[in-house]
């Protein structure tokens, strides 16, 4: 069985778009709409698919109109902002579907257990899990999980690590990579072996789509930058 796992494409149809990995499923971690101008090509693109899907902080605010809980900081007034055009093109059907996903997602794979979230095992929405989380705390996170490997997103930076017999893999960001590569980064299960990914996509299209967004100038400017740098942006909104 080979399974492909894929996070946080925030709007952005073009990186999603590039992923060409043949799978027989695919486990969605959530933050499909929010920053990006593609919203509902990203929802739509999910329709006609197999897909297990863990709903995101992002997700769920669309949803369901409320807060997404993004720290205070460069993303803050991104995200708030961009969700105000998100909510006003998505319509009731669409953001009844990206509130309908569960918060978290069980499956097996060619034996071993599989536990997937959007943040974190004990906070499944807004936890974050960065590379700079102490492997002490890591390890309390898995401790408890019932499941060889265990896929967490939302900080948008790949890693693999391993505690006491189980995978713990951040799958990174398909839409928004914030580890300063420009392309989109997912993982693929195959044979009991985890293996993160990168795919080049047009970059300029996307940006050239997000500066159509009616949005101010600096906010236009700032998503730009993490589309091209794959970093915080330098002015903090």
């Amino acid at each position: 069985m080979r399974t492909l796992v894929i996070s946080d494409i925030h709007g952005n149809i073009d990186a999603l778009r590039s992923i060409d990995e043949p799978c027989d499923n695919i486990i969605c971690l959530g933050d499909i709409v929010d920053y990006g101008p593609d919203p509902r090509a990203c929802i739509e693109y999910f329709y006609d698919r197999q897909v297990l899907r863990s709903r995101g902080n992002h997700d769920h605010a669309v949803a369901f109109c409320v807060d997404c809980q993004t720290p205070h900081g460069p993303y803050r007034r991104l995200s708030l902002l961009s969700r105000e055009y998100t909510a006003a093109i998505l319509d009731d059907t669409e953001k009844h579907w990206l509130g309908d996903a569960p918060t978290s997602v069980t499956m097996e794979h060619d034996g071993l257990r599989i536990f997937a979230v959007h943040g974190a095992p004990s906070n499944h929405m807004y936890k974050y899990l960065s590379p700079r989380t102490s492997d002490e705390d890591l390890a309390r996170e898995v401790a408890e999980v019932d499941a060889d490997i265990i896929f967490v997103g939302h900080v948008h930076q790949p890693y693999v690590k391993s505690f006491d017999g189980k995978q713990l893999v951040c799958v990174g960001s398909v839409g928004q990579p914030r580890d300063g590569i420009p392309s989109a980064c997912y993982a693929i299960i195959e044979n009991g072996e985890v293996e993160i990914r990168r795919a080049s996509y047009d970059v300029e299209a996307a940006v050239k789509k997000t500066r159509s967004m009616p949005l101010e100038g600096p906010v236009i400017d700032q998503l730009v930058y993490l589309l091209e740098e794959a970093k915080p942006p330098p002015v903090q909104a």
